[in-house]
């Protein structure tokens, strides 16, 4: 593994047609639960939208009748656009979980790591295109503790961000509007057991 943590940002991540059916999801067929903790110590905060999860009892992909299908192409369009940026990168790592947060204005979230130790994992974090005019001052950025400073990558519409799971990070909310970001959470397949 790479011990060197890294962010990379990719824009346009998807062709138009699917960045709308992405929102599409994210809007008005997503079934939101109450809450997303990934530091045990500190309470849920927003909404969150399971879309696959591998240690799952079934280890598919939501089974919600209504939103079944629906998940089912948003995982695929991310095996196959995150093949076309990172070529190779299915051939060593594969997706443990994939869903969607939603946090509501002001909502703040708390600061995280996606793996721990020596773990050999990346997380990649989609911003969908919002209905609305995007500007610095409505805030939505994903913040990154690395080298005893924050770092902050701008959620821009349909793009996309892949980072060393190990970095503390955290969302920040939109000023005025609700903001919606697909995880996608993968780890090296040799760690699998």
């Amino acid at each position: 593994m790479d011990t060197k943590p890294s962010i990379q940002q990719v824009d346009n991540f998807f062709p138009n047609n699917i960045a709308d059916s992405v929102l599409d999801f994210c809007e008005s067929q997503a079934l939101y639960r109450y809450g997303e903790t990934d530091n045990r110590e500190e309470p849920p905060t927003g909404l969150v939208c399971d879309i696959y999860h591998k240690d799952s009892e079934q280890s598919q992909l939501s089974q919600d009748a209504r939103t079944c299908d629906d998940s089912k192409l948003i995982y695929n369009f991310f095996i196959k656009y995150i093949h076309e940026k990172y070529p190779g990168f299915w051939n060593d790592y594969v997706i443990y979980r994939l869903y969607v947060n939603i946090f509501a204005p002001k909502e703040t979230a708390y600061f995280h790591k996606d793996s721990v130790g020596d773990s050999d994992q990346w997380t990649f974090l989609y911003y969908p295109i919002p209905k609305f005019d995007y500007d610095l001052n409505q805030g939505g950025w994903t913040e990154f503790d690395l080298d005893s400073k924050i770092i902050g990558v701008l959620p821009l519409p349909n793009s996309l961000t892949r980072f060393t799971s190990s970095i503390n990070h955290r969302a920040t909310p939109f000023r005025d509007h609700h903001r919606f970001t697909v995880a996608i959470k993968c780890i090296n397949k040799n760690e699998l057991s």
